[in-house]
């Protein structure tokens, strides 16, 4: 016969009646537990579970019907099979009402009480199953909202992340989403710094900045240089109980569960997710590390992407820089104000917030602090002892640098991001460029050698220019000396002629004075001549720098504006905006005022002076010139002195020297640059003075 299952209580204040069941119970395999007082019966239904309670209604102080409620307030399902001796339609209602399973009538054929029982537990396991199948349902479904939720998250993150191209908001997104994501606390990135290989906190949630700005890593030491290190994804539940990472733990966590995940995309690994402390208080699981897996291999994509497009764009922003450097450059007049524009333009592509510019001696073997910029003491004698080769040697030089300037308050607190190169132009050693910034930041090697670059083609643009300038000045020079002795042979030949008429007419007295005095005047000539070779030979003389040519044209009109009134002149200006020039601005003073008084002089009852100013394409002469014009309304030049007014000695007036206008023309000339004029006798005469405007159409 097949054996029954289940465990049953009997209640019943008979004990012949609780014997009986149990035999006959236990003797189909049932497992049978008997109680005679109600108030026990519920004690047991409390403490044990039962399949199948079998209790007589009628009992003192505690009857079926309380039996009843106790075990269906403990299980809603429970199966109580309620018995009396006293049935009625009433108190059957009423059972089945509260749950009872079935109403038997005693005395109970035990055939028809094992039939009961049987269908009884049957329904109660087909009821266990059904409820056990729709809680794993449920349980089930739960878990795929939760996954579904999740690759929503993912879907979502992974949109956010990918429109991002900021790389520090991107990186505070990552750190942000993966938080929300998994739950967690605590939250930072960390990325490898190259060539060094250390991991440093590029965004974080809920870390103290002096720990952010503070780590730096070796990979394979600490859990984030570990899981960088070996490019495996780790999750620890307990750190305390964890053996490989228990002591690091004690130093540098105070968290108990946490996730550590590599950013690889490739295979290469750019740093690391961190999670710790479930915001639930339950350690992390590995569904957990899997989401964080896959939300590290769409993030590190996202940051490969970012850093990318930063790189390109600092790349562009360096080429913008450099085209900048290279097409200002030239319009500077002196290293200072060079070395002022490069430091302004650098600080844009590079975090520095100060330079320190050293000339070297060659002969002293050291660097004197010539120029500083980004420091509030900017009057400083600063010299260090370096020779060449340790100037050139990038360690010795650094080394060197540093050594001295620990002892200045404004470098010593910050000597770890100073940076130095040697300044190089045309294979020579002009100096050394010292940068660095208060905020620690080093310097990458791509960087000092962008900086180098500049410093050193700053240096050689401007060692070009000089050269340029002084080949300019020794050739004008040549050129106004050659003419110069040109002119020199005139009053010596007319010399050497009036000593031989002397010779011969010496006894002629008259005739001995007259000659006399042509020989003082030829010598006065030869005097003016040998002064003006003089003046060449002052180095001096034709320095030019950059200058605005309207303030020096105001300058010379605001100089004869009394002459102006006195004459009755009226002034008109055309001064159209024109670039600076290099000009030695007081030998074009002379040229503006020789001009502007010879204008004046030309109308002794008044008219209308004419100054013009605008730039211009020659065509023939192939560059940019700048043009001043001055003309008058005076009695103008007779067409057969037009081509002498630049000889020498050559004057119209009574008074005259005849060297005003061949100055002019000799100064123009060695500014690179050319007179014309225009007259007509009777209505008045126009000057026109072209200057470059360009120093290498010098």
């Amino acid at each position: 016969m097949e054996k029954e299952y289940g465990k049953i209580l009997v209640v019943d204040d008979e004990t012949r009646m609780c014997e009986s069941l149990k035999t006959l119970l236990s003797g189909v395999g049932y497992d049978v537990t008997t109680v005679r007082e109600g108030e026990k019966a519920i004690e047991k239904i409390n403490k044990d579970d039962f399949d199948l309670v079998i209790t007589d209604i009628k009992m003192p102080r505690f009857d079926g019907m309380d039996i009843l409620k106790s075990a269906r307030s403990k299980d809603q399902e429970a199966l109580v099979i309620l018995m009396t001796g006293f049935a009625s339609l009433e108190s059957a209602v009423s059972a089945i009402n509260q749950g009872a399973y079935d109403y038997l009538m005693k005395p109970i054929e035990f055939s028809d009480l094992k039939l009961t029982i049987r269908r009884g537990l049957e329904k109660r396991r087909s009821d266990q199953a059904r409820n056990k199948l729709l809680t794993e349902l449920k349980e089930k479904n739960l878990e795929l909202r939760k996954r579904v939720a999740e690759l929503d998250a993912l879907y979502q993150a992974g949109k956010s992340l990918s429109s991002t191209e900021d790389l520090g908001v991107l990186l505070d997104r990552i750190v942000s989403l993966a938080t929300e994501v998994i739950g967690a606390k605590t939250g930072s990135i960390m990325l490898i710094q190259r060539p060094e290989n250390v991991l440093t906190i590029k965004s974080a949630i809920g870390l103290d900045s002096k720990i952010i700005e503070g780590t730096k890593l070796e990979l394979g030491k600490s859990i984030a240089g570990y899981v960088a290190q070996n490019e495996t994804p780790l999750i620890i539940e307990d750190i305390e109980k964890d053996r490989k990472f228990k002591r690091l733990s004690k130093k540098h966590y105070a968290t108990k569960s946490l996730l550590c995940v590599p950013l690889k995309i490739k295979e290469r690994v750019l740093g690391v997710i961190n999670l710790s402390d479930k915001i639930t208080g339950m350690p992390f699981s590995q569904d957990d590390l899997r989401l964080l897996t896959t939300f590290a291999s769409q993030a590190a994509i996202a940051i490969d992407d970012a850093y990318h497009f930063e790189q390109s764009r600092k790349k562009v922003e360096e080429l913008s820089i450099l085209y900048d450097i290279a097409s200002t450059l030239s319009t500077l007049e002196n290293f200072e104000r060079i070395s002022d524009f490069i430091f302004e333009r650098v600080k844009k592509i590079v975090e520095i917030d100060s330079a320190l510019w050293f000339e070297w001696s060659e002969k002293e073997q050291k660097l004197s602090l010539a120029f500083c910029q980004g420091l509030e003491n900017t009057k400083r004698d600063l010299q260090i002892s370096l020779e060449k080769q340790e100037i050139l040697d990038s360690d010795k030089l650094n080394t060197g640098i540093k050594g001295k300037l620990e002892e200045d308050s404004d470098f010593s607190q910050y000597l770890d991001s100073v940076s130095s190169f040697p300044i190089i132009a045309e294979g020579i050693l002009h100096g050394v460029l010292s940068v660095g910034n208060r905020a620690h930041k080093i310097i990458s090697e791509d960087q000092k050698h962008l900086i180098s670059i500049i410093a050193s083609q700053a240096a050689s643009l401007y060692e070009r220019q000089k050269s340029i300038l002084n080949a300019t000045r020794l050739l004008t020079m040549g050129n106004m000396v050659s003419e110069i002795t040109h002119d020199l042979k005139k009053p010596l030949t007319n010399i050497k002629g009036t000593l031989q008429l002397l010779k011969e007419k010496w006894s002629d007295t008259e005739a001995k004075e007259k000659y006399f005095d042509m020989v003082e005047q030829e010598i006065f000539r030869l005097n003016d001549l040998t002064r003006e070779i003089v003046n060449f030979s002052n180095p001096n003389k034709y320095e030019l720098e950059r200058k605005d040519i309207r303030l020096s044209l105001d300058r010379a009109l605001n100089l004869v504006k009394r002459d102006l009134d006195t004459r009755k002149i009226s002034l008109k200006k055309d001064l159209q905006e024109v670039p600076s020039i290099f000009i030695n601005e007081n030998e074009i003073m002379e040229v503006l005022l020789n001009i502007i008084l010879n204008a004046i002089e030309a109308m002794p009852e008044g008219g209308e002076l004419q100054v013009s100013l605008k730039s211009y394409q020659d065509p023939k002469k192939k560059g940019q010139f700048v043009q001043i014009g001055i003309a008058d309304t005076g009695c103008g030049i007779a067409p057969e002195n037009l081509n002498r007014i630049f000889d020498r000695y050559f004057t119209t007036k009574k008074e005259g020297t005849g060297l005003g206008l061949a100055v002019v023309e000799r100064i123009v000339k060695a500014h690179g640059g050319f007179v014309s004029v225009k007259s007509e006798l009777g209505k008045g005469t126009s000057f026109f003075v072209n200057l470059p405007a360009e120093q290498n159409s010098l």
